[in-house]
């Protein structure tokens, strides 16, 4: 599977953002910025940029609907990260990977316990070389159409096909700092914001953007780092 150039880091799945020029530090109490809306923005590629919380992002703007953001809009981001460059370099950015322990029992202590979202053939593991870059996840072969189930509990923060070579994906934030990511899928059967339990249909199978068969991509990710799926798994 290949990069998204557009990606400054993906639950990762995000969008690259730039600060807008002349946007500082506001009248907001805290830390954080201001920053403009710009095409293909989500809270979650918001706050993943920027080193926020989808949930904080709402609390510090209560006039958001964060189904219906406007190109153009004005947000106070808290703890945003100010002075990061432009967006070429956000676009080519990676996610820092530090070994903070076993992901299972990092997730069990959080009261997590992930499960397998369809069954299918493991073709790629984690780490895997993918043009020179790591492969942030698995892939899982299954037949077209065959129900992603979500892995844990939690709130839809995207459900689209604007992310370039993942094609159609659905990003799940769970407990703590925690967020799976379902790419590839033929048809998304959630809606950003839903709250969806463990088990529960989310998607279905299929080989959207760059992608030669049906399968599923799957990741784990704890804050802005991939963990192995399969350590984190019955």
């Amino acid at each position: 599977m290949g990069r998204i150039a557009r990606l400054a880091c993906l639950v990762g799945c995000a969008v690259a953002i730039a600060a807008a020029p002349g946007c500082s530090h506001g009248p907001k109490q805290g830390g954080g910025a201001f920053v403009i809306v710009k095409p293909g923005d989500t809270l979650w590629s918001l706050a993943q940029r920027n080193g926020s919380t989808v949930e904080a992002i709402e609390r510090a703007n209560e006039e958001v609907d964060p189904h219906a953001l406007r190109v153009g809009q004005k947000l106070w981001i808290p703890h945003a990260k100010t002075g990061s460059g432009g967006g070429g370099r956000a676009a080519s950015r990676t996610l820092e990977r530090r070994d903070e322990g076993d992901c299972g029992d990092l997730a069990r202590r959080e009261h997590l316990e992930f499960d397998w979202p369809v069954l299918g053939h493991l073709t790629s593991e984690f780490g895997a070389a993918r043009g020179g870059r790591a492969h942030d996840g698995i892939d899982l072969v299954a037949d077209e159409g065959t129900p992603i189930h979500a892995a844990e509990s939690g709130r839809v923060v995207y459900s689209g096909d604007e992310l370039g070579d993942y094609g159609r994906v659905v990003i799940v934030k769970h407990q703590g700092r925690w967020a799976t990511v379902y790419a590839h899928n033929r048809k998304n059967l959630v809606d950003e914001g839903e709250f969806v339990e463990r088990g529960d249909v989310i998607a279905e199978v299929g080989d959207t953007g760059n992608a030669s068969a049906p399968h599923l991509h799957f990741e784990v990710r704890r804050g802005n780092q991939p963990r192995d799926p399969q350590s984190c798994l019955p």
